[in-house]
């Protein structure tokens, strides 16, 4: 009876002894990790931008990020990031800001050791200029199929100073200058006092210039710079002619 007491306390000690291993590795995990917190800023005025989503994006493999929005305060908080080296992209609501990791590709980075926080961390963002485009579609082109079935391919965006392509994004049909399906309304945010160059291109339709005039090889780019000092928006006009034979 001794012997048989003896080994159910020997197996009752083995069994809490692994439960407390299972544990201490899993409250280790938790007090190695480190976060950041801080503000997000406009770099000209200072005042807190609110619900902007602000990414932290560790260097090297494997990958991995943690996302968060910064509330009325402009004021931001990640936690549960491992120790390694981040970068801080932010994407603001609307064109009005421009995201540090896609125009400049200088973002703020934040190197965390294991278990420390970075706290203080001020996010300017700079402003943005808007540019308008319109392509305007008198004869409904854009919503006619090609003759293997698809929906015409147009390519529109700007072409940036480091060589990367930034795609415009579709804000809407044409108004009452073209009527409810004229056309469609797209616009993308750029830096300003840059030289860029608005491209438009399609494999798919005939394109033209604002007037009318057909594009040679149905493609074409614009060079243009929006100044600081300039208040007007950028805006540039295009036609859809019809379709490719």
């Amino acid at each position: 009876m001794l012997k048989a007491s003896s080994s159910r306390r020997t197996a009752a000690a083995c069994k809490y002894f692994f439960l407390f291993a299972l544990v201490i590795p899993a409250a280790m995990g938790q007090t190695g990790t480190a976060g950041i917190a801080g503000t997000v800023l406009d770099a000209k005025t200072r005042k807190p931008i609110p619900a902007a989503l602000v990414m932290a994006i560790q260097s090297g493999l494997p990958p991995l990020s943690r996302n968060t929005r910064s509330g009325p305060d402009g004021a931001f908080q990640i936690q549960g990031l491992p120790a390694g080296k981040y970068s801080l992209c932010v994407q603001a609501q609307g064109d009005g800001y421009l995201d540090p990791c896609q125009w400049d590709g200088s973002p703020a980075t934040v190197t965390l050791v294991s278990g420390q926080a970075a706290a203080g961390v001020a996010l300017a963002l700079a402003a943005a200029s808007v540019v308008y485009v319109q392509v305007r579609d008198a004869h409904r082109v854009l919503s006619q199929k090609t003759r293997d079935g698809r929906r015409p391919e147009l390519t529109l965006g700007v072409w940036g100073p480091k060589g990367l392509y930034y795609p415009a994004r579709a804000s809407g049909s044409l108004g009452a200058e073209g009527g409810p399906l004229g056309g469609m309304a797209y616009q993308i945010a750029v830096p300003r006092d840059t030289a860029l160059k608005l491209h438009i291109a399609s494999r798919d339709l005939q394109l033209g210039d604002a007037a009318g005039a057909a594009l040679p090889g149905n493609a074409t780019q614009q060079a243009f710079q929006h100044a600081a000092g300039d208040a007007r928006p950028q805006s540039f006009a295009y036609t859809v002619l019809g379709l490719l034979p």
